[in-house]
């Protein structure tokens, strides 16, 4: 049973006889001083509507340098850009390897949904977008994992040693160094989130504290951002203009250290990238493979009491993007029970549930049997 597709701009017309109601005379004509205010409003409208659609598209877009607009620069354009793109969805560096993934990315220009021209600083990019569906085909076809678009933030701390001090990195003495980082997080999906180094951030971690690694202070420190996901850099530039870098990610279950040297940042801000992002999929990606109509998922969840528990319960699951059937096989008192199709796994089931939402695992999962409990907000 395949998803409905949702329109992005459902409701736009509740909206519109809505506005109507409000800014309409009497006798149905909408008032002249009004109707530039009615204007204004649907504009506002019919703009964050499409923010959201370019948010929701860009998860499955890349954007790469071209050199001109001829179809033999788009071909190879396009398949650095699904290369891309499939790295950012799947969250593994090698998927560009597979064979099926390959082969997918050599007819890339094939698979194009959208694509546009764009002027960056003088350079000429192509913005390639392609559809979400054909992208898991192609990441089920390979056998590659996948991990979803709601990803937890990096937040990071990031000390740089100077003559007579070491201090924090900051956004208006640091940009090149922040922003090549923050660029390379979004390549891949992730989004990096900055200290406030406000004093609260200063009475709970000195950078001498981040040089030294004191992991506790470190975590402590990073409760009040909201995130588990920790990078800790410790950054040293040479007279000869060489740069050393010790990259360490860690959250409540891993920790890895990376040091690097070069004379090039773009590397050495990379390689701290792919600590990081690869230790999260490592946690959160789920292998994808092929399944049949008959490979379902039994999905037991108690505590659904009432409609709105139901409903609630089904958007979630409904929602989860590689699901592509969904089957109520009973409900006996407060118990649900679905058959659920397009995962490989229970484990992967579970893996794939949206971390803030109100369904609990509750016991160890089968390979074909979930059990799970809806909770209380």
């Amino acid at each position: 049973m395949g998803r409905p597709r949702r329109n992005p701009t459902a409701g736009l017309g509740l909206l519109w006889w809505a506005g109507l109601s409000y800014f309409r005379g009497g006798r149905g004509s909408v008032h002249p001083r009004r109707r530039v205010v009615l204007v204004s409003l649907l504009a506002a409208v019919l703009a964050v509507s499409a923010s959201r659609v370019a948010v929701a598209q860009g998860f499955y877009s890349a954007s790469v340098a071209v050199a001109d607009r001829t179809e033999g620069a788009l071909s190879g354009a396009a398949s650095m850009a699904l290369a891309k793109v499939l790295t950012r969805v799947s969250g593994d560096e090698q998927v560009a390897a597979l064979p099926a993934a390959a082969a997918a990315i050599k007819d890339a220009r094939n698979r194009l949904s959208l694509y546009t021209y764009q002027d960056v600083d003088g350079d000429l990019m192509l913005l390639a977008q392609f559809d979400s569906g054909v992208v898991k085909t192609i990441l089920r076809q390979a056998g590659a994992t996948f991990w979803s678009e709601s990803r937890p933030p990096v937040l990071l701390w990031l000390v740089v040693d100077e003559p007579f001090s070491r201090r924090f990195a900051t956004v208006s003495e640091d940009s090149l160094l922040i922003k090549e980082l923050s660029s390379r997080f979004e390549d891949r999906g992730v989004s990096l989130r900055l200290p406030l180094l406000d004093l609260e951030d200063a009475a709970a971690l000195s950078p001498e504290m981040v040089w030294q690694k004191v992991v506790p202070r470190i975590e402590a420190a990073s409760e009040r951002y909201g995130t588990e996901h920790i990078l800790v850099g410790r950054y040293v530039q040479l007279t000869s203009g060489r740069q050393i870098v010790d990259w360490m990610y860690l959250n409540k279950e891993v920790q890895r250290g990376l040091q690097l040297q070069g004379d090039e940042a773009a590397a050495l801000l990379a390689g701290a990238v792919d600590l990081a992002v690869d230790a999260m999929a490592e946690q959160f990606a789920v292998k994808l493979e092929p399944v049949s109509a008959f490979d379902r998922v039994n999905v037991a969840i108690s505590g659904v009491e009432t409609f709105g528990d139901y409903r609630s319960v089904m958007r979630i699951i409904e929602d989860i993007s590689v699901v592509d059937g969904l089957q109520v096989a009973a409900v006996e008192g407060d118990l649900l029970v679905l058959k659920v199709s397009g995962v490989g796994s229970a484990d992967a089931l579970a893996r794939l549930l949206p971390q803030a939402s109100r369904l609990v695992v509750s016991d160890q999962p089968l390979e074909r049997s979930l059990n799970l409990r809806w909770g209380q907000p």
